[in-house]
């Protein structure tokens, strides 16, 4: 049934050209299934968007009839916390700040945070504020994100503001 339901959320991924679907899968919890999508787009992802991507893998969950059993489905952003999974992704936020953390280490370090400076194929350069810029490769990443910053949505929510006195 798992194959059934993988089937499914690669469906509906294909339904959505304009979402980035990060990582989405099937799991077993309490006696019922749950598939489960973690997406992203450059616009951002409001409740809209991750009601419309459910309710699509709903419709062909649906199609499976009573074979598939009790189901529920889980529909996220990828959140402020970006994962990076993939070197277009350090290419895309070349610039933004992120948190790397290796399974080696590199430059006698594990733990990674600063700018991103360049990526390409093979590694991300990254400008960590204690070791400088470092070159990770992604086969010694185990995870990393982006960082969160307040201050970058309060800024462009100043001008908008500025925009609507104005008026």
């Amino acid at each position: 049934m798992i194959e059934r339901f993988e089937s499914v959320l690669a469906g509906a991924r294909a339904e959505f050209a304009d979402i980035e679907v990060l990582v989405s899968g099937v799991r077993r919890e309490r006696g019922s299934y749950v598939l489960w999508m973690r997406i992203d787009r450059p616009g951002g992802v409001d409740t809209a968007l991750c009601e419309r991507v459910a309710r699509a893998i709903d419709r062909r969950a649906e199609a499976l009839g009573d074979a598939a059993g009790p189901y529920t489905i889980e529909v996220a952003s990828a959140g402020v916390d970006r994962p990076l999974l993939e070197p277009a992704h350090y290419r895309r936020f070349a610039g933004r700040e992120a948190r790397i953390i290796t399974r080696l280490r590199i430059a006698n370090r594990v733990e990674f945070s600063g700018a991103i400076e360049d990526a390409d194929d093979a590694r991300v350069r990254i400008a960590d504020r204690y070791a400088g810029s470092v070159d990770i490769p992604y086969a010694a990443i185990k995870r990393a994100n982006l960082v969160y910053h307040a201050d970058d949505d309060l800024k462009r929510a100043r001008p908008a503001r500025a925009k609507e006195r104005k008026r």
